[in-house]
């Protein structure tokens, strides 16, 4: 007999100060997300995440402010969406440290960040949470972000992933190369490492150019765990050698599941083991006890949601002033994909053509949650759906979004998770306890370093060693990605 496949459930937040991946549910008289600049909600969210065996929180984080609607940022300020924005890396120790199992996925940005500044902070992060740290790699799509980072306009989408690129090889060196196992001795004969043991990076690339040791020896998993949300050609190929996890988006379990097919078949092409690389679509569920309580949570829901603000943030994501278009005629989504913005979404209302969705109605569903799935029931309801898209999708977990917090959250936990966990479709405990990311994302003790087929393994010191006039003779390494 085959046994049940079993998924992880991840929580989905942003560090923004009354900032909801639906727009205006701090409304919400009890909505706790209004005190996200206290640490008091931290430790709440990472404690609650621990109890419900939750397997990592996951940390959406932006740059700059959208302000391509009515080209002002009135909307995303009145609404609260994406404003108040803290650094998560800052937040994330203080959440480790009342934690033991829960793990932590946040957003950084290649296209702003020098990559030697972003190797010292994931691997001190991963230090800190003791291998319980992921990093979501992202290219930044929004023009105010470019602007905010000193530059004039946003570099061309396929060119982000193509500098991504190198930067991963610049990055693997600095985690996985230059300090090999055992370089730290604190011997009082020998020294406090050994020398012969670290080696000077010199890396010269189209983009990056470093030359240097990494910052300090290896974290319990070197690579933190590599979350990507790319879909488009580029994002694909991206995703396909570099990410161990992807959060994505789909209407049905079916149309997950060609997402799901096409990305474990490219990263096969790339020698990769297919298993190796994990799926979370986002859903948020509404849940209840009885279907009538659920569907009053939803109705109130459906009354603090703010269309404008929904409107301003999809603005961004299409780099077109929504404005400027009859609020109720349909719209109809160019086919040319632009610079500024997330392919992704141009593809997700690509699948309205038939129908094309009004701004208002565009607006409505993005201030909403976006267009990700929302089951609305009882326990047993949401875990019918979850289970179809376990078995359907081949998916390998959920992003659970919230609609307002703590209530949303605290009903994942109470009600939800207890049913999966009852029908063997979550499992009781975490596979290693106070274990790495790695090691609980594929559940397998031990695996703590990525699996020998990533790209990652190959800037190993002792495979570098093997390839020709990469190691020179004083234990150097030298790449050239020009």
């Amino acid at each position: 007999m085959v046994p049940r496949k079993q998924i992880h459930l991840n929580f989905f937040d942003q560090f923004c100060a009354g900032s909801h991946m639906g727009q205006g549910q701090w409304k919400e008289d009890d909505d706790n997300s209004r005190y996200k600049d206290r640490l008091e909600y931290y430790h709440w969210l990472a404690r609650l995440a621990d109890k419900g065996k939750i397997s990592a929180i996951f940390v959406a984080d932006v740059y700059g402010v959208d302000e391509k609607y009515q080209n002002s940022a009135k909307a995303t300020f009145e609404g609260g969406t994406n404003i108040g924005s803290l650094d998560p890396l800052v937040v994330v120790p203080a959440m480790a440290s009342v934690s033991k199992n829960v793990s932590f996925g946040v957003t950084g940005s290649t296209s702003y960040i020098n990559p030697f500044q972003l190797a010292r902070t994931m691997s001190t992060l991963d230090h800190l949470c003791k291998g319980r740290f992921a990093w979501n790699i992202v290219t930044s799509y929004n023009a105010t972000a470019a602007k905010a980072m000193g530059k004039s306009t946003i570099t061309a989408h396929d060119k982000r992933y193509e500098e991504a690129d190198e930067f991963m090889d610049l990055v693997y060196s600095l985690w996985e190369g230059s300090w090999e196992d055992g370089a730290q001795i604190w011997s009082r004969e020998k020294g406090a490492y050994d020398y012969e043991k670290v080696h000077k990076v010199n890396f010269t690339g189209k983009y990056y150019k470093t030359e240097c040791y990494g910052a300090m020896h290896p974290s319990p998993q070197r690579t933190p765990v590599l979350f990507q949300a790319g879909t488009s050609t580029a994002g694909v190929a991206f995703a396909a050698k570099h990410a161990e996890a992807i959060f994505g988006g789909g209407a049905s379990a079916a149309e997950i599941r060609k997402v799901v097919d096409k990305l474990r078949a490219a990263a096969a092409a790339n020698g990769r083991d297919p298993s190796h690389i994990k799926f979370f679509p986002q859903i948020t569920p509404v849940l209840g006890r009885t279907v009538e309580e659920a569907q009053a949570k939803y109705d109130r829901a459906i009354k603090n949601a703010d269309y404008e603000a929904g409107l301003s943030r999809m603005s961004g994501y299409l780099d077109v002033d929504f404005s400027e278009y009859p609020l109720d005629e349909p719209f109809v989504v160019r086919d040319e994909k632009p610079n500024s913005g997330i392919h992704a979404m141009v593809a997700v209302l690509q699948q309205y053509s038939d129908k094309p969705m009004t701004p208002r109605q565009i607006g409505k569903q993005m201030s909403f949650c976006g267009f990700a799935p929302m089951p609305v029931g009882t326990p047993e309801m949401v875990a019918d759906f979850i289970e179809k898209w376990a078995d359907e999708g081949d998916i390998d977990g959920i992003n659970i979004a919230y609609l307002s917090n703590p209530t949303s959250y605290e009903d994942v936990v109470e009600l939800l998770v207890p049913v999966l966990q009852e029908r063997g479709i979550m499992w009781k405990d975490y596979a290693v306890p106070g274990g790495t990311f790695r090691e609980n994302l594929l559940r397998q003790p031990g695996q703590t370093k990525v699996p020998d087929s990533h790209a990652g393994a190959q800037f190993r010191y002792d495979d570098l060693k093997k390839k020709e006039g990469v190691v020179d003779e004083k234990g150097d390494i030298w790449i050239s990605r020009t």
